[in-house]
């Protein structure tokens, strides 16, 4: 049961490492290229939290797995979220 809670947050995990920007990278990074690799991380985040429901109804995880997952996902979407509303503020 715990298996698929680890898994799925392996797998935002080693999303979040891939989309976000590293230091070394172009420093002329567009805000719409940076808005679109927010977004993708904003859906990824939300389908582990919907997969982590999903697998909490249908007996696949205990709650406390659920529990734990969300938490250990929300502070990140939180922070995408916010990166996001941040940079909706500067186009308008």
């Amino acid at each position: 049961m715990t298996e698929w809670a680890v898994l799925a947050l392996f797998a935002i995990a080693a999303s979040g490492f891939i989309v976000w920007p590293r230091r070394g990278d172009a420093l002329d990074v567009h805000t719409d290229s940076e808005a679109g690799e927010l977004t993708g991380e904003r859906d990824n985040l939300l389908l582990a939290l919907r997969e982590l429901d999903e697998d909490a109804s249908a007996g696949r995880i205990s709650a406390a797995d659920r529990l734990e997952g969300r938490r250990a996902l929300g502070p990140r979407l939180r922070e995408v979220t916010e990166a996001l509303r941040a940079i909706d503020g500067d186009l308008a």
